[in-house]
């Protein structure tokens, strides 16, 4: 995600540099043809540009307001998770009793937390299509991360052993079926999260969304410098150039953000969010009676901070 004020041209130019030499040349040889050598008959000066460039607006608009909100409801989606997790956690450490304490036994409850901890890492590698296991081994550790190994959905199955180990709780009375309930709740809702992010990652824009503005973006510029040579001469290049590119970077940005789980600088900043959760519940676990099952990786946890402007 770009936190920065302004976004510099060297993220757009890569992206948009070919089109606009090609359209340049192009505009050059226009100008060229109608001013030197007085071909006059090139010259459109009767094309309705600027309705063409209203409706194209108009079109650009809509599928950039379709992309934000796709964008926007991706974020949504990972601040709710933010909040349940920090509601899983306090309630796994004040619902849950007590058991008494066994040598290198990490206590039930604290599970539940370092579970809650592994599914945000877990559901940013699933969105990204990256493998989750070298984040999850800090988190759970090998032998719980290597009965994870053989799932392909690893998020759900995370959710499958926290609502075991819930059950285990209840069976050894350290939790009642009120508070599991009122638990479980939560759990759902980890579940919704999920899935309505796997919806946005697995259903793109309708591709008429995506290729009908880039078509009509294409068509407006080549035409652009046909219908204004009249007027500007020899400066059309300049003015063609800078409106086309005008319209190919409105283009290219709602493009990207229409897919927000694509590990892009436009992305909802997961890792960000997933250590933001992380850090948080491993400070929730400071207030338990009991010490925590391993040392907290801090200088991981804190590096969350921009990076050139960007937070992935």
């Amino acid at each position: 995600m770009i936190v920065r004020d302004r976004i510099p041209l060297k993220r757009i130019w890569p992206y948009a540099w070919k089109r606009l030499l090609i359209l340049l040349v192009f505009d050059c040889t226009i100008a060229v043809i109608y001013s030197v050598f007085h071909h006059q008959w090139i010259s459109l000066n009767g094309l309705p540009i600027a309705p063409l460039a209203s409706a194209l607006t108009i079109f650009l608009a809509f599928r950039t307001n379709a992309a934000y909100a796709r964008w926007w409801e991706a974020r949504s989606l990972w601040g709710s998770l933010i909040n349940t997790s920090r509601s899983l956690a306090r309630q796994f450490l004040t619902m849950i009793e007590d058991e008494p304490a066994v040598e290198g036994r990490v206590s039930i409850r604290q599970q539940l937390v370092l579970n809650q901890i592994a599914f945000a890492h877990a559901l940013r590698c699933h969105l990204r299509r990256q493998t989750p296991f070298p984040e999850l081994v800090c988190v759970l550790g090998e032998e719980a991360t290597a009965r994870l190994r053989s799932y392909a959905n690893v998020p759900a199955a995370i959710l499958m052993t926290m609502g075991n180990l819930l059950r285990e709780a209840h069976q050894k009375t350290l939790l009642d079926t009120f508070r599991w309930t009122a638990i479980d709740e939560n759990l759902n809702a980890l579940a919704n999260i999920q899935g309505a992010c796997e919806r946005i990652k697995n259903t793109p824009l309708p591709r008429q969304f995506d290729y009908l503005p880039r078509v009509l973006v294409d068509v407006f510029c080549w035409l652009l410098p046909l219908a204004v040579v009249e007027d500007l001469g020899l400066m059309t290049p300049l003015a063609s150039t800078l409106i086309s590119f005008t319209f190919i970077a409105a283009d290219l940005m709602s493009r990207e953000i229409a897919n927000p789980f694509d590990n892009t600088i436009h992305d909802t900043p997961m890792t960000a969010l997933s250590r933001t959760i992380e850090l948080n519940l491993r400070e929730q676990m400071q207030f338990d009676e009991r010490p925590l099952p391993q040392p907290v990786p801090w200088p991981r946890l804190r590096d969350v901070q921009p990076v050139d402007g960007f937070v992935f």
